[in-house]
C-alpha cells in the first residue's frame, strides 16, 4: 500500500510538475504571441499609407511665422567681408473658396523685418513702419497692407495668382509719395520686389513639402520650387522622407539641393554661380496637412560677377543659414 501510495504521491507530484510546466509554457507562448502580434501591429501601422493633403477650413485665419539667421562671407580682390542677416516674417492666409482639389487662398504679408549688419553698414527694414522715409520700407509697408489671392492645389502645388496685377498696381501708387530725387531708385526697388516670380517665391515654399500620393513610413518623394529675389533666382530640388506617424502627427525630414539659375537677361549687371544644400526636420498635422514646425540648416557658396561701367568684379560668397517656421494658429 505504501508503494502504491508512494507511487500515487510521486505520480501526483509528477503530474503537478508537468501541469505547472505546461501552464508556464502556455503562458509564455501567450506572451510570445502577444509580443509578436504587438510587433506585427506596429509593423502594419508603419506600413499603412497616409494621405498628406491640405484640408483647410474655409474662412479660418491661419498664421505662420518664419525667422532666419544667415552669416555671409564675401571676398573681393583678396579682401574678406562678413555680413550677418536676420529676417522675420509673419504671413496670414485663409481659404476663400474651393472647387474640387483647387483652393483660392488669400494671403497677407503682415510683417516683414530684416536687419543686415557688417563693418561697412547696418541696415534695418520693417514693413510695420509706415512713417519711414526709406522708399523700400514704404513699399514693404504697402505690401503688408494689401492682400493677394493665389490658387493652390490640395497637394500643395502653386497654380497661379488671381489678382496679381491689381495687387502690384495698388502698391506702386506709393511711389507718388516718395520725393522725386528718390523716385527712380524706388521704382527699381519696387519692380524687383514685386516681380511675379518674387512674390510667388514668398508663397510657394509654404506648402511645397506635400507628396502627390499616399506614403508610408520610409517612403520618399520630391518637390521643386524657385526662390527669386532681386536679380537672384535659386532652384530648390527637395527630397522628403516620412520617418513616422503618431497621434495624427507625421515626422518628416528633408534635404534640398540648391543651385542658381543663369540669367536670361543679356543686359544683366549681375550673374551668379551658386550651389548649396539644406536639411530640415518638420512635423505635419495629418488632419489639416499643415506643417506645424520646421527647422532647417543650409550652406551655399559660389561666385557672383558684377558688371559696372564695362568692368567686371568677381565676388566669392559663402553663406550659412538656419531658420525656424512655426504655425501660430
Amino acid at each position: 500500500m505504501w508503494f502504491i501510495h508512494g507511487y500515487e504521491t510521486y505520480g501526483i507530484y509528477k503530474f503537478n510538475y508537468y501541469y505547472k510546466f505546461i501552464n508556464q509554457f502556455y503562458k509564455m507562448k501567450k506572451l510570445i504571441s502577444s509580443v509578436f502580434l504587438a510587433f506585427l501591429g506596429l509593423s502594419l501601422m508603419a506600413q499603412t499609407p497616409v494621405n498628406m493633403k491640405l484640408n483647410l477650413e474655409k474662412g479660418k485665419l491661419y498664421t505662420i511665422k518664419s525667422t532666419s539667421k544667415q552669416t555671409s562671407q564675401q571676398s573681393v580682390s583678396g579682401q574678406q567681408y562678413n555680413m550677418d542677416i536676420f529676417s522675420s516674417s509673419v504671413i496670414t492666409y485663409k481659404v476663400l473658396a474651393q472647387e474640387n482639389n483647387v483652393m483660392n487662398i488669400e494671403f497677407k504679408f503682415d510683417t516683414i523685418v530684416s536687419k543686415i549688419s557688417s563693418v561697412m553698414m547696418t541696415k534695418e527694414t520693417n514693413s510695420a513702419k509706415p512713417a519711414s522715409d526709406d522708399p523700400l520700407e514704404r513699399i514693404m509697408n504697402k505690401m503688408s497692407t494689401y492682400k493677394i489671392i493665389a490658387k493652390i492645389s490640395t497637394d500643395g502645388k502653386f497654380i497661379d495668382f488671381v489678382n496679381f496685377r491689381d495687387f502690384k498696381d495698388k502698391i506702386m501708387f506709393v511711389l507718388d509719395s516718395i520725393p522725386a530725387s528718390k523716385r527712380d531708385q524706388a521704382k527699381t526697388q519696387a519692380e524687383q520686389l514685386l516681380k511675379e516670380s518674387a512674390v510667388k517665391s514668398m508663397i510657394e515654399p509654404l506648402f511645397s513639402y506635400l507628396p502627390e500620393k499616399a506614403v508610408k513610413t520610409g517612403d520618399t518623394w520630391e518637390t521643386t520650387y524657385l526662390q527669386s529675389a532681386s536679380n537672384v533666382s535659386l532652384l530648390s530640388l527637395n527630397t522628403f522622407t516620412l520617418k513616422g506617424v503618431e497621434n495624427n502627427l507625421a515626422t518628416v525630414t528633408g534635404k534640398s539641393e540648391i543651385e542658381a539659375l543663369p540669367s536670361t537677361d543679356p543686359n544683366a549687371q549681375m550673374t551668379q554661380e551658386l550651389k548649396g544644400t539644406m536639411t530640415n526636420d518638420g512635423t505635419i498635422d495629418l488632419v489639416t496637412g499643415l506643417k506645424l514646425k520646421n527647422l532647417s540648416k543650409g550652406h551655399i557658396e559660389g561666385e557672383v560677377k558684377v558688371k559696372n561701367n564695362g568692368n567686371e568684379m568677381k565676388v566669392s560668397v559663402k553663406m550659412d543659414s538656419q531658420s525656424e517656421t512655426i504655425m501660430l494658429k
